[in-house]
C-alpha cells in the first residue's frame, strides 16, 4: 500500500469516528429533548387536570350556592355564571394539553369566575343576615303585638268586671220596708173585711254611684195563692227582658241621698188570710223584698 493510500485510510477512519461520535451525540441530545418534551407534556396535562378539577369544584359550588338563596335577580346572574363555568369546563376538557396559551387563558377566566362567585356569596350572606334580622324583628314585633293584645284583652276583662261592679254598685236598695193595712178612713186595722188600702213605706238608700233624677218605683204584691194584685191588666213594666205585672207605682226625684217613699195600693176585694210577698223594683232591678201575714 502506498503512502498516499495509507494517509487517505487514516483520514477516513478519523472522519468515520467523528461522524459516529457526532451521531451518538445527536442521538443523546434527541433522547434528552424527547424526555424533556414528555416531562413538559406531563406537567401541562397535570396542570390541565388540576384546572379541570378546579372548574368542577367551582361548578359544584354554584350548584350548592343556588339552593342558598331565593332572590330572583341573583338566581338569574348565578345561572349565567353556571353556564359560563360549564362552557369553560367543556372547552378545557377538549383542549390539548400542549396548548399552553389557551389553558392559561381558561385559568385566567376561572379566576374571574371565582371572583364573581365570591361577590355573589357576599351578597347572599348579606341578604341572609338581613333576612335573619328581619325575621328576628318580626318575631319580636309579633311577640310585642301578642303581649299588647293580651294586655288589651286583660284590660277589657278588667273593665268589664269593673263595669259589672259599677253597675252592681249603682243598684238602688230599698231599706226598712214597713207595711200598714188601712181602713176607708186611713186608720190602721187588722180586720180583713175593713182593709181598703195597703201602705208600703221604705227608704231608698243613699248611693253616690246611681244616676240621679226622676225614677219610677214599682210595687208587686203577691197574694197567698201566688197571683199578683193588680188593678188593671195594662199595669206592666219590663224586668229582665220580660213584661210583668205590678200592683202600684210612684215617680220619685232621687238625689243620691236617702229618699223616703210611701206607695199605696187600693183594695177592691176582701183580702184572704195568709202570707203576702212584696217586691220593690227600681231602674229595672229588684231593690227590696218583704213579706207579711194577714189572719
Amino acid at each position: 500500500m502506498s503512502k498516499r493510500a495509507k494517509i487517505f485510510l487514516s483520514i477516513s477512519i478519523v472522519l468515520i469516528a467523528l461522524l459516529a461520535g457526532l451521531l451518538a451525540y445527536n442521538y443523546l441530545l434527541l433522547t434528552q429533548k424527547e424526555a424533556e418534551i414528555k416531562e413538559i407534556e406531563q406537567e401541562m396535562e397535570f396542570e390541565k387536570q388540576a384546572s379541570i378539577e378546579e372548574f368542577e369544584q367551582l361548578s359544584q359550588q354554584y350548584e350548592e350556592f343556588y339552593i342558598e338563596t331565593n332572590n330572583d335577580s341573583l338566581l338569574k346572574l348565578i345561572d349565567e355564571e353556571k353556564q359560563k363555568v360549564k362552557d369553560l369546563l367543556q372547552e378545557l376538557k377538549t383542549v390539548k394539553a400542549t396548548n399552553a396559551r389557551r389553558i392559561r387563558e381558561l385559568q385566567k377566566e376561572l379566576g374571574t369566575v371565582r371572583g364573581v362567585l365570591k361577590q355573589y356569596v357576599a351578597q347572599v350572606d348579606s341578604l341572609n343576615t338581613l333576612n335573619k334580622q328581619l325575621t328576628q324583628e318580626n318575631v319580636k314585633v309579633r311577640k310585642q303585638y301578642e303581649s299588647a293584645t293580651q294586655t288589651v284583652k286583660e284590660m277589657e276583662e278588667k273593665n268589664a268586671e269593673l263595669g259589672k261592679l259599677i253597675d252592681m254598685a249603682a243598684i238602688l236598695e230599698a231599706h226598712n220596708i214597713q207595711l200598714k193595712t188601712l181602713n176607708n178612713k186611713g186608720k190602721e186595722t187588722s180586720r180583713l173585711k175593713r182593709i181598703t188600702k195597703l201602705e208600703i213605706c221604705f227608704t231608698v238608700l243613699r248611693n253616690i254611684t246611681a244616676e240621679r233624677g226622676e225614677k219610677t218605683i214599682y210595687i208587686r204584691i203577691n197574694q197567698p195563692n201566688g197571683e199578683v194584685m193588680s188593678l188593671s191588666p195594662e199595669n206592666v213594666f219590663t224586668f229582665e227582658e220580660n213584661e210583668i205585672a205590678y200592683s202600684a207605682k210612684k215617680n220619685i226625684a232621687y238625689t243620691g241621698e236617702n229618699t223616703d217613699v210611701c206607695i199605696y195600693y187600693n183594695i177592691d176585694t176582701t183580702l184572704e188570710k195568709g202570707t203576702y210577698h212584696i217586691g220593690i223594683f227600681g231602674d229595672g232591678n229588684l231593690i227590696g223584698t218583704t213579706a207579711f201575714s194577714l189572719n
